[in-house]
């Protein structure tokens, strides 16, 4: 014969309940996957312009602990990196912040945008946008512009004349790269207009402080025994780095060495709390209304392992109930952010998963809190 199922009919016998049950569970669900989403963004936007670099080593200053922080090393770091016979070339990447002021062109405010600048004739970036203009960049006073830039520097469109730190550029095109937690926008020219715009930087040249050095490898090689063979070649000011290392470097520094990571997660921690709140409230209260049919069970000789049961598939169908409209909601708040903030904000599958498992783990938890009134019963007591 077929089972009853309790739980089922416990969870669904009376729908207003069961409507507020799964609206307090999808609550806690956008609040765990909202916050779990924005954190995955400023991980994701900090190592963005790292994806795109195309290098299997990077060089960097020994005393350049992030990317957003200015520490330069010398030109010549390059050049002796290159002697190593596993090197294919190596290219220095420029970035300016500080002084970098892009005008708008509608209300004449000033803000500072991240600048990238290469040689054209390097290759240095892996974006075909940029590629596409590697002839228009080598003219002078030429720029890329990042579509994706906050709107607060004015509508920039390709043919655009704009005055940034002071001098006129032409935008030849543009690309696609976004914001981060640091940086509002982006603009990419070429080594020579930078040396123009930025004539203050440290060297006699502004071209001689490189802010990350590209080391390309000859086909084949393993990048991690010639990051041995550079960091034994070259001077203790620069460090060397894999790919994957400098992804995780950076993504350390922002994990733990900053506030930021840690209030997410404080973020979705909450959520937690208040789905377990909730859900509890939900489930005691149905327990407490059941109690005379769970002593009428536990006089028959059910156990307390069977009432346990019942109540944790309640939990886990609450869960799994609530968490279908929480995280569609969250993926509709994600897409209203990216387009306000244009940050990659999105609810990724990483992201959806741990938001499922700590919903299921909130409303399991609350059930067995739930659940040990009905152990604790004595159906003598109650009749």
């Amino acid at each position: 014969m077929h089972r009853t199922p309790l739980a089922w009919l416990n969870l669904t016998h009376n729908g207003r309940r069961l409507a507020l049950a799964l609206a307090g569970v999808g609550f806690a669900v956008l609040l765990m996957c909202m916050e779990l989403s924005f954190r995955e963004a400023l991980y994701e936007s900090t190592v963005a312009v790292i994806r795109r670099l195309n290098a299997d080593l990077f060089i960097t200053s020994t005393a350049k602990y992030t990317i957003i922080v200015r520490e330069t090393f010398s030109l010549r770091r390059l050049v002796q990196a290159r002697a190593l016979d596993a090197v294919e070339g190596t290219y220095p990447l420029y970035i300016e912040t500080k002084r970098s002021n892009l005008k708008n062109r509608e209300n004449g405010e000033a803000l500072p945008i991240r600048v990238l600048a290469f040689n054209p004739d390097e290759p240095v970036f892996n974006m075909p946008e940029v590629e596409r203009h590697l002839q228009e960049l080598r003219l002078p006073d030429r720029a890329l512009f990042d579509r994706q830039s906050k709107p607060e520097y004015g509508r920039v469109e390709t043919g655009d004349s704009i005055e940034l730190a002071g001098a006129r550029l032409q935008v030849i095109g543009l690309f696609t790269l976004g914001t981060d937690f640091a940086n509002d926008g982006n603009l990419i020219t070429s080594d020579l207009t930078f040396r123009e715009l930025f004539p203050g930087r440290p060297g006699d040249d502004p071209l001689s402080a490189v802010d990350i050095g590209l080391v390309r490898l000859k086909p084949g090689r393993d990048p991690h025994a010639a990051k041995q063979e550079l960091l034994a070649l070259l001077p203790k000011d620069v460090t060397v780095y894999t790919r994957d290392e400098y992804i995780a470097k950076e993504l350390e520094f922002w994990k733990t060495s900053t506030p930021i990571g840690y209030i997410f997660w404080l973020g979705a921690l909450m959520g937690f709390i208040v789905g377990f709140v909730i859900c509890y409230q939900i489930l005691y209260t149905d327990v407490s209304d059941h109690l005379p049919e769970f002593a009428t069970l536990k006089a028959m000789g059910y156990s307390n392992g069977y009432f346990v049961w019942v109540v944790l598939q309640e939990s886990v169908m609450l869960s799994l109930m609530g968490f279908v409209p929480g995280v569609a909601l969250s993926e509709a708040l994600c897409w209203l952010v990216a387009w306000m903030t244009n940050l990659n904000v999105g609810v990724h599958a990483a992201t959806a998963s741990a938001s499922l498992l700590m919903s299921v783990a909130m409303c399991m938890f609350a059930g067995w809190a739930a659940v040990r009134r009905v152990m604790k019963l004595d159906p003598a007591e109650l009749f």
